[in-house]
């Protein structure tokens, strides 16, 4: 049997390791790719219906100029948009603007219903929309920049 032995200034051996290296982060990025690749998108698309809804603050402006609103409710449904429209169960369900911030999730039915409590215009300013936001597993996240909309008596 023949030792062989290893010489210290050698520098091919010095030199391939790094190119291993290389070569193995090349596949692990690879494969990262490929398993981010196979994760589940939501290809489906929703749908909400909620009543025509403007809100007419019910308080004068007080001494500030701020225009306080009573405390309401916004009940909405959430369903898909493909042909047979089911209701979405267990949407994340959000409502901002106005100073304030209102979320529920969505039951067996599709029905969220939003408490809005403490909403108020800033002075000088008269109208405000409500954004609302929907997410759910397995459907594109949706926004309607409008959906409530609050304004100043005149």
């Amino acid at each position: 049997m023949k030792i062989r032995k290893l010489n210290k200034n050698n520098k091919a051996q010095v030199l391939g390791l790094p190119m291993y290296l290389i070569i193995i982060m090349i596949v692990a990025v690879a494969v990262i790719a490929a398993v981010l690749f196979m994760l589940p998108q939501g290809n489906k698309t929703l749908k909400y219906t909620i009543e025509e809804y403007s809100v007419v603050a019910g308080n004068p402006p007080n001494q500030d100029g701020e225009c306080e609103f009573d405390d309401f409710t916004v009940k909405l449904y959430v369903y898909s948009a493909d042909q047979r429209g089911d209701p979405v169960f267990g949407a994340k369900v959000r409502l901002s603007g106005g100073g304030v911030v209102g979320e529920d999730t969505t039951d067996s039915d599709g029905l969220a219903e939003i408490p809005i409590l403490d909403a108020k215009l800033n002075p000088g300013i008269n109208y405000a929309d409500m954004q609302l936001t929907i997410k759910a597993p397995g459907f594109e996240d949706f926004t309607d920049d409008s959906a409530v909309y609050l304004y100043r008596p005149t």
